[in-house]
């Protein structure tokens, strides 16, 4: 987005440019046709002096200034006479040279207006490019604003959905303990509690999510896991930590297929993302038994299972029970 902001930024930036210069080649433009005007206007003056004096010559004939010699009476009026035509020769030749330097003028000013009006086209064309250029920026920029929105709509409903995921099975847990309150320990030596730390897992795999507060590497934001998840091969079968009675064994969302074993004491173990459910509440497990298969947790496109402990409704890290 920052990037196509400085493109649109360069653009705009090169869009004034263009339009600044196009009005400084129109004022230029202006100026060259008014001087094309005056030089037009001079060269035509001159062209018509030029005239006037070549049909005034054209009466006087082929030697009409010998005739204006010859008919001096003496020494004095044919010096006089000379004279007389050398200041005429002299301002044709003025006139003359007037009319060239007009022309001139006029041939110059006409190829700069007509180089002008070429660069005023061609900035034109370039303006219009800019400014289709911009225009597909500002579209571009709109799809990746409404884009974003709703990215960021989607991020806040699913983070939304995680905080609703732990907020429902905290109410489930606080349920299921109302339920099972005051019930003795299963199994022996006292129940789970002496077994922290040397407990089998309930899959094998490849740890994907560890127990606490961590940084969600989707939403870019702090969340906290009750529990540990295992990457598996589908299917797998996920076995009882320990002796226990099931609980709770259906769907629950954002969980999947959940079975909740009852070890006791408050003690509660959790296994989620299930692709099949091997037990039904209020069946005892023994220890090792199949709670269900591993599969696909909501949203995951990797195979496993997730886990927690529970005591007395308060996470416990799975992996300090485990070996």
């Amino acid at each position: 987005m920052k990037r196509l902001e400085l493109k649109l930024e360069i653009a705009t930036r090169e869009g004034e440019l263009v339009a600044a210069t196009r009005e400084d080649f129109a004022r230029r433009l202006a100026a060259v046709t008014r001087e094309r005007a005056v030089a037009s206007a001079s060269a035509a003056e001159c062209r018509r002096l030029l005239i006037a004096r070549a049909r005034l010559l054209q009466r006087f004939g082929r030697y009409g200034y010998f005739r204006v010699l010859l008919e001096a009476q003496d020494l004095p009026a044919f010096l006089a006479s000379i004279e007389r035509l050398d200041s005429l020769a002299r301002r044709d030749g003025r006139l003359l040279g007037q009319y060239r330097f007009a022309e001139e003028r006029l041939a110059e000013n006409l190829a700069r207006e007509q180089a002008l009006k070429g660069e005023i086209d061609r900035l034109y064309v370039k303006g219009r490019q800019e400014e289709t250029r911009m225009a597909s920026l500002k579209v571009e920029r709109e799809r990746l604003l409404a884009r974003e929105q709703s990215t960021s709509a989607s991020r806040r409903r699913e983070v939304s959905a995680l905080t609703d995921k732990v907020t429902r099975l905290e109410r489930l847990l606080e349920t299921l303990s109302h339920q099972t309150e005051g019930e003795d320990a299963v199994g022996p030596s006292g129940g789970i509690r002496p077994w922290k730390g040397v407990l089998d897992w309930p899959a094998r795999g490849t740890i994907i999510e560890t127990f606490g507060r961590h940084r969600h590497p989707k939403f870019d934001t702090w969340t906290v896991s009750n529990g540990v998840a295992v990457a598996v091969p589908l299917g797998t079968p996920v076995r009882a930590v320990y002796a226990g009675k099931t609980v709770y064994a259906q769907w629950l969302a954002e969980y999947g297929n959940l079975v909740i074993l009852d070890h006791g004491d408050g003690m509660l173990t959790l296994y989620a993302w299930l692709q099949a459910v091997s037990v039904k509440p209020g069946e005892p497990v023994a220890v090792g038994a199949e709670v269900g298969l591993a599969g696909y947790g909501p949203g995951r496109d990797e195979s496993g299972v997730y886990f927690e402990v529970r005591d007395r409704q308060k996470a416990s890290d799975p992996v300090a029970w485990l070996r």
